[in-house]
């Protein structure tokens, strides 16, 4: 999390833009899915989705925003991991929409250095870490 000059955290989303997009589906979704169960959830043609995952054009803001409703993932944060939308945009939005946030940047910034003091022990493993909240572990 980046502090930005207000003195609040910025959430920063994972830049998943080089990744395949299955690979990306299946995390968020917590199931691994296939090619069809893809191109249903985008509601496209089987002939059309391999044309334009040839093409290079399959990722873009409408294929992604179908599949996300269809799939029930977040449609913002899945055109986010893509920088279809860039993240300091959505935390602009929730911010408008709900004001900002009422926890300032250094009682997060303590208790994140006291995870990371934790995490670093000898012995201590990668289950011990906290996970995010309504996402699977890859």
């Amino acid at each position: 999390m980046n502090v930005r000059q207000t003195g609040y955290i910025e959430p920063v989303f994972p830049d998943d833009s080089r990744k395949e997009l299955s690979t990306v589906l299946s995390y968020l979704t917590g199931r691994s899915l296939s090619k069809e169960e893809i191109w249903t959830a985008m509601e496209l043609p089987r002939s059309t989705y391999y044309d334009q995952l040839e093409k290079g054009t399959l990722l873009n803001a409408d294929n992604l925003r179908t599949a996300a409703k269809n799939l029930g993932i977040n449609r913002a944060e899945l055109l986010t991991r893509y920088r279809l939308i860039d993240p300091i945009e959505i935390t602009s939005l929730a911010e408008a929409i709900n004001g900002p946030d009422s926890v300032p940047a250094q009682t997060i910034t303590k208790s994140r250095k006291k995870l990371r003091k934790k995490s670093t022990l000898a012995g201590a493993s990668v289950t011990e870490l906290p996970q995010r909240e309504g996402l699977p572990p890859l």
